[in-house]
C-alpha cells in the first residue's frame, strides 16, 4: 500500500510539473448581460410588442398586435376590441402609446385612435369620419404630446392635431408641406421643432411659424440621409435627431448644423450595427444610446462608431428573447424594457456587476455554469470550481482561462466534482468528491489525500486552512485535521459527536481573530464553538421560544465581522452572534432579505454583510438597518447561488458563484437608490364586484368585504417588495401583507382609512398611500336611529332616575323616620332596660330599707317579751328605751312609705302643694337647725349663714321644709366626722338661691343628673355603702320643679358637693 501511495505521489509530481508548464488549451473570459423576459406565458396577449410606455402612475403599457396590456409587475390588465361595446378599444393592432397632462392614455392603432381616460375604465374612440373624431386616416402610426401639451397624430395620410373644444382632430401641413403624407413617426426637439418621418424622407416643421424643411436621400451626397423610407425618428436631448430606416441602418442629424452621421449593419462585423431595419432608439439615464434593429439590440460604444450587440441565444434563457426589436423605454427605476417580436426583455443598463458564464457555442467562456467553489490566489489567478467540469483558472489581467480536468494526461485533481477551494501563499487546497488535492505552486508538485491515506470519507464538503499550518477537513460524516508539516491526519469526529450527537455533517469551519474555532453542522446540529486556550467547547442551537437563539440548526457558512461579531448563515436566516453575551440577532425575509436560505457571507470595508441566497444577493447596512437586494436584472448570474462559491479578494472585490456562472463586483459601486416611488392603487372590489374607486366611497352595511390591490412601480424585483397596511378604525399597527393585495372581511360599520406602504429591494420604505371609505350601518343602526335610541334611552333613564329618585326620597324619608323611630325605640329600650335594672336594684334596696326597721321592731318586741317572762319583768327604763327604738324605726318605716306614696303621686300628677307667702329665710333656718343635734352627734359642723334677714316668697312651707331637710340630711350621710355642712340663702331679686355645701365624699360627674332619679340611688356605690331609699332627692327635685324652680348639684369626688336650689319669688298662676 505504501509503495502504491509513493508511486501515486511521484506520478502526480510529474503530472503537475507538466500541467503547470502547459495546460491542454486556453480560452478567453467574456462578460454577459442577463435579461429578464416576459412572454405570453407570463400573461401578454400576444408576443409582438410594437409599443411600450410608462405612465405617471407607474403602469407599463404594452401594445401588441392583439391588444393592449397594462402591467403592474404582478399581473396584466387587457384592453381589446369587444363586440357591441363602445367602451372598448377601437382596434387590437397597437402602434403607439402616449399620456397627456390630464392622465389620459392615447393609443394609436392600425384602424383608429383610442383615449383611455384617467380612471382607466372609460374609453373614447376616434375614427376617420366627422362624427367620430375626424381623423385624416384611421391608420395612426405615431402620437406626439408636445412640450406645450399639443396632441399630434401621424397617420397613413396626413398630420393631425387635437382640438379639445370639439374633441376631434383637424389636419395640418397638407400637400407638399411634408415630404410625404404617409407618416411613420413624430419627434420634437428642444427648439419645439417637429420632425416627421415619412416614406419619402424627413420633414422638419414648426407649428407656430409654419416653417418646413425636408431631408431626403441623395446618392451623390454623403451628408444626406441614408434612405428615404424612414421608420422612426427620435430626439436624444443632446442636439441630435436619430432616424431608423427600413433597409439602411440608422443615422443622426445635428439639429444645429444639419450634419448627418450614418450607421450601417455589416455582415460578419460584430462591432457594426446589429441590423439594417432600425425601429427604435433610446438614450438612457447614463447617456448610453441603444438602437433597436431586426438583428438584435445594439449599444453604441464610447468611440461613437462601434456597437456591442445583444442577441437571442436559444440555449440561454437569460439572453434577449428575440432579435427582431420594435420598441424600447427606460422606466423610473432605470430598467430598460425592450419590446420584441416574441415578448419583452428587461435589463438594468447601470449594472456594475460582471457576469462570467459558459456559452456552448463560444469556446472563449468558462467550462461550466454550475460554479461550486471560488478562490483567488496571491498571483491574482481565480480558481473556479464547478460541479462537473473541474477547475478553470482565470487570469483577469490577460482575460484568459486555463483548465484542470480529471482524466487528462496531466491528472492533477482526483475528480471534476469540486466542493471547495482554499489556499495560502504557496499551496492551493481543493476539496472534491474523491478526496483532497493539494497543489504546491512553488515546487510545482501535487498530492491527493483520500480514504487510503487516512481520510474518514472521500467526500470532502468543506476545507479551512488556519494560520497554524493545519487544514480542517469537513465531510458528511465528521471532521478531521491535517497537519501539513507532518502529514498526520487527526480525526476529531468524536468531539463533534459529543456536542452534536445527531449530526456530524460539517458545513463550514472558521477561525476568528481571537483564535476560537466555529464549526457549522449542516443538517441539524447547530453551531459548535471551540476555545483552544480554555479548552472550552459549547454548542448553540435553535430554541423555539427564544428569539435570541440561533435561527436554525442547519448552519451553512460562518465569517467574522469588523468588530469581532460572528456572522452565521443558516437555512433559515442570517445570524449575528455576540460572543460576550452569547446572543444571536436574526435577519430574515421579514427584515427585507431576498431569501432566508444563506449560502455565503462576505463583509465589505464598512462592515456590512453581503449574503448570497436562493433569491439573489442581500446587503445589510449595519448603520441604517436597511436591506438592499440584487437580482438577475441587476446583472446577477441567476437568483440562485451555491455554497462555497464566494470569495473576497485583496482588491476588496466580491466574487459570487451560482447555477449560471459567477459575478464579480466592487460593493462600493453598488449604490443604494435614493429615490422612492409612491404606491398606486390598482383594483378595488366590494363583495367580489369591481368598483372604479374606493376613495370617499360610502358603502352599505352589507358591503363589508373589501378587496384592495396596489403596487409599487419598481420592476427590478416585484416579488421581493414587501407591502404593509394599516387600517385606521380597525387597528393601530402596520401589518405585513402576504402579497400586493388584501381582502378586508366582515368589516363593522364605521369610518375607515386604509393606508399602505412598501419596502423595495433597496430597503427603502415608500410614502404611504391611503383611501378613505365608510361602511354605513343598517337603518336600525344608523346615526339617526342611534340618536333616537339615545334620546329614548335618555328619556327612559331620566324617567327611571326620576322615579328612582322619588322612590329614594320616599324610602329616605321612611328610612329616616324609621331610623329616628328605631333610635328613639333604642333609647327607650335602653331606658327601659336601665329603668328595669334600676327598678330591680331599687326594689332590692327598698326591701332592705323596709326590712331593717321591721327587723329592729320585731327584735325589740321579742326582747321585751323575753325580758317580761322573768319574775321581775322588764324595767321601766329599759322598756322606755326599747319603746324609743321601736318608735324611731316606726317613724323611719312610715317615712319610707310616705315617700313612696308621694313619689307615686308626683309621677302621676296627683301631688298637690299649698302655696302661701312664707319667709324663706326663716323656713330654711328652722329646717336646717332642726337637724343640728343629729348632725353634731356625727361630729359634723353645721353652719347656717343667710345673706338676707327676710325674704317673702310664694311656696308650700311644708314641702320646702321637706326639701331642705332631705338635702341637709343627705349631706350629713356622706360627710365624714370633722366635716362641715354650710347652708346659705341669697336674694336674686325675683329669685331665691339656696345652697347646701359639704366637704364629704363627693359625687362622680357621670351621676350628677342621675342622683335625682328615684332608681339611681341603688346604682350609686356610695348609696350601697351608706344606705337609703334614694327617694329623698327624687321627691325634692319634683317638689322644686312643681314650684317652677331649679335644683342641681356641683360635685367632685373626694372634694364634697354643693346642692343649689333656685326658687321664684312669685308662682305662676
Amino acid at each position: 500500500m505504501r509503495k502504491n501511495i509513493m508511486l501515486k505521489i511521484f506520478l502526480l509530481t510529474i503530472i503537475v510539473n507538466l500541467t503547470l508548464i502547459n495546460f491542454n488549451y486556453d480560452v478567453s473570459a467574456k462578460e454577459q448581460i442577463n435579461f429578464k423576459n416576459i412572454t405570453i406565458e407570463e400573461g401578454l396577449t400576444q408576443g409582438t410588442v410594437e409599443a411600450l410606455f410608462q405612465d405617471s402612475k407607474g403602469y407599463i403599457w404594452i401594445g401588441t398586435n392583439d391588444g393592449l396590456n397594462r402591467y403592474n409587475g404582478y399581473q396584466f390588465k387587457t384592453y381589446r376590441v369587444e363586440e357591441d361595446n363602445k367602451n372598448s378599444l377601437v382596434n387590437n393592432y397597437i402602434l403607439d402609446i402616449k399620456e397627456d397632462n390630464e392622465g389620459n392614455i392615447w393609443v394609436a392603432t392600425a384602424n383608429g385612435l383610442s383615449k383611455i381616460h384617467s380612471d382607466g375604465q372609460t374609453i373614447t374612440n376616434y375614427l376617420d369620419n366627422n362624427e367620430e373624431g375626424n381623423l385624416s386616416h384611421a391608420n395612426v402610426a405615431s402620437i406626439l404630446i408636445t412640450s406645450d401639451n399639443k396632441i399630434l397624430l401621424g397617420t397613413a395620410d396626413g398630420l393631425n392635431i387635437y382640438d379639445k373644444d370639439t374633441d376631434s382632430f383637424k389636419r395640418i401641413f397638407e400637400g407638399d408641406k411634408l415630404t410625404e403624407q404617409y407618416i411613420n413617426s413624430l419627434a420634437e426637439d428642444n427648439e419645439k421643432n417637429i420632425w416627421v418621418a415619412t416614406e419619402n424622407g424627413i420633414s422638419k416643421i414648426n407649428l407656430e411659424t409654419g416653417y418646413s424643411k425636408s431631408f431626403t436621400y441623395d446618392s451623390n451626397n454623403d451628408n444626406t440621409i441614408s434612405e428615404n423610407n424612414i421608420y422612426k425618428v427620435y430626439y436624444d436631448s443632446d442636439g441630435y435627431i436619430w432616424a431608423g430606416t427600413y433597409n439602411s441602418g440608422a443615422f443622426k442629424i445635428n439639429i444645429k448644423t444639419d450634419e448627418i452621421t450614418r450607421y450601417y449593419s455589416e455582415y460578419e462585423d460584430d462591432k457594426a450595427l446589429g441590423g439594417s431595419f432600425v425601429k427604435n432608439f433610446l438614450k438612457d439615464s447614463g447617456g448610453n444610446m441603444w438602437i433597436c434593429t431586426d438583428g438584435g439590440l445594439s449599444k453604441l460604444n464610447g468611440d461613437n462608431k462601434s456597437f456591442t450587440t445583444y442577441k437571442n441565444k436559444m440555449y440561454d434563457k437569460n439572453s434577449l428573447i428575440d432579435d427582431n426589436i420594435f420598441s424600447v423605454i427606460q422606466d423610473r427605476t432605470g430598467l430598460i424594457w425592450v419590446g420584441t417580436y416574441s415578448g419583452i426583455s428587461i435589463f438594468n443598463p447601470d449594472r456594475k456587476i460582471s457576469h462570467y458564464k459558459n456559452d456552448p457555442f463560444d469556446s472563449k467562456t468558462i467550462s461550466d455554469n454550475m460554479v461550486t467553489a471560488l478562490y483567488e490566489d496571491e498571483e491574482g489567478i481565480l480558481w473556479i470550481g464547478s460541479k462537473n467540469e473541474g477547475i478553470d483558472l482565470l487570469n483577469r489581467e490577460t482575460d484568459r482561462i486555463k483548465n484542470l480536468r480529471e482524466g487528462n494526461p496531466s491528472d492533477i485533481i482526483p475528480s471534476d466534482c469540486i466542493y471547495d477551494i482554499t489556499g495560502n501563499d504557496k499551496k492551493v487546497f481543493i476539496a472534491t468528491d474523491k478526496g483532497i488535492a493539494i497543489v504546491d505552486k512553488s515546487s510545482q508538485t501535487g498530492k491527493v489525500y483520500d480514504e487510503s491515506t487516512g481520510l474518514p470519507n472521500n467526500i470532502v464538503k468543506s476545507i479551512y486552512y488556519d494560520d497554524l499550518g493545519y487544514l480542517w477537513i469537513g465531510t458528511p460524516t465528521g471532521l478531521s485535521i491535517l497537519n501539513l508539516a507532518t502529514d498526520e491526519i487527526i480525526d476529531i469526529t468524536d468531539i463533534i459527536k459529543e456536542y452534536s450527537p445527531s449530526d456530524q455533517y460539517i458545513g463550514d469551519v472558521y477561525k476568528d481573530s481571537d483564535g476560537e474555532y466555529f464549526i457549522a453542522t449542516f443538517v441539524q446540529g447547530g453551531l459548535i464553538r471551540i476555545n483552544p486556550k480554555t479548552k472550552e467547547i459549547k454548542a448553540y442551537r435553535n430554541e423555539e421560544k427564544n428569539k435570541k437563539s440561533l435561527s436554525n440548526n442547519s448552519v451553512r457558512t460562518i465569517t467574522e465581522g469588523e468588530k469581532g461579531e460572528i456572522w452565521i448563515g443558516t437555512s433559515l436566516g442570517l445570524n449575528k452572534f455576540d460572543k460576550n453575551t452569547e446572543k444571536f440577532k436574526r435577519y430574515t425575509t421579514k427584515d427585507g432579505m431576498a431569501n432566508a436560505n444563506i449560502y455565503g457571507i462576505l463583509i465589505d470595508t464598512y462592515g456590512n454583510p453581503w449574503v448570497s441566497t436562493n433569491m439573489g444577493i442581500s446587503k445589510i447596512n449595519k448603520k441604517t438597518g436597511k436591506v438592499i437586494n440584487l437580482d438577475i436584472t441587476d446583472g446577477l448570474q441567476s437568483n440562485e447561488f451555491n455554497g462555497k462559491a464566494y470569495f473576497k479578494n485583496k482588491n476588496n472585490e466580491f466574487i459570487f458563484g451560482g447555477i449560471n456562472g459567477f459575478n464579480i463586483f466592487k460593493p462600493e459601486e453598488i449604490k443604494e437608490a435614493e429615490s422612492t416611488y409612491g404606491i398606486t392603487f390598482d383594483e378595488f372590489k366590494v363583495n367580489g364586484i369591481d368598483i372604479n374607486n374606493l376613495d370617499s366611497k360610502k358603502l352599505n352595511y352589507d358591503e363589508n368585504n373589501i378587496y384592495i390591490e396596489a403596487f409599487l412601480p419598481n420592476y427590478i424585483n416585484p416579488n421581493g417588495i414587501q407591502y404593509y397596511y394599516l387600517l385606521e378604525g380597525g387597528s393601530d399597527e402596520w401589518t405585513l401583507m402576504e402579497s400586493n393585495s388584501i381582502t378586508l372581511s366582515n368589516l363593522s360599520p364605521g369610518d375607515y382609512v386604509f393606508n399602505i406602504r412598501a419596502r423595495n429591494n433597496n430597503g427603502s420604505i415608500s410614502e404611504s398611500a391611503k383611501v378613505t371609505f365608510t361602511i354605513s350601518p343598517p337603518f336600525w343602526a344608523s346615526k339617526y336611529s342611534v340618536f333616537m335610541y339615545i334620546l329614548i334611552i335618555i328619556f327612559i333613564i331620566f324617567n327611571h332616575k326620576y322615579k328612582v329618585k322619588k322612590l329614594d326620597e320616599l324610602v329616605g324619608q321612611r328610612t329616616k323616620a324609621l331610623t329616628e323611630e328605631m333610635k328613639r325605640n333604642n333609647e327607650l329600650f335602653k331606658k327601659v332596660i336601665d329603668l328595669e335594672k334600676n327598678k330591680n336594684n331599687y326594689l332590692i334596696n327598698m326591701s332592705h330599707e323596709l326590712r331593717t326597721p321591721l327587723n329592729v321592731i320585731y327584735s325589740t318586741e321579742q326582747l321585751i317579751r323575753e325580758l317580761n317572762k322573768g319574775e321581775r319583768g322588764i324595767e321601766k327604763e329599759k322598756l322606755n328605751k326599747y319603746m324609743v327604738i321601736m318608735r324611731n324605726n316606726t317613724k323611719r318605716l312610715l317615712k319610707i312609705i310616705n315617700d313612696l306614696i308621694d313619689s307615686s303621686k308626683i309621677e302621676h300628677g296627683s301631688y298637690r302643694i299649698d302655696i302661701k307667702e312664707v319667709d324663706i329665710v326663716y323656713l330654711v333656718e328652722e329646717a336646717a337647725l332642726s337637724l343640728r343635734e343629729y348632725i353634731e352627734e356625727k361630729g359634723i359642723n353645721l353652719i347656717v349663714d343667710p345673706e338676707v334677714e327676710e325674704k317673702i316668697i310664694e311656696a308650700d312651707q311644708t314641702e320646702i321644709e321637706r326639701c331642705i331637710v332631705n338635702i341637709v340630711s343627705n349631706a350629713a350621710k356622706f360627710t365624714k366626722p370633722g366635716g362641715n355642712i354650710e347652708v346659705t340663702i341669697k336674694d336674686l331679686n325675683n329669685l331665691v338661691k339656696i345652697e347646701v355645701v359639704d366637704d364629704g365624699i363627693g359625687i362622680d360627674k357621670d351621676h350628677h343628673e342621675l342622683i335625682f332619679n328615684r332608681f339611681n340611688q341603688v346604682v350609686d356605690k356610695n348609696a350601697e355603702v351608706k344606705g337609703g331609699s334614694g327617694l329623698g332627692l327624687t321627691i325634692t327635685k319634683r317638689i322644686i320643679d312643681i314650684h317652677g324652680g331649679e335644683i342641681y348639684v356641683e360635685s367632685e369626688v373626694g372634694k364634697g358637693s354643693k346642692f343649689t336650689i333656685i326658687l321664684p319669688v312669685k308662682q305662676k298662676r
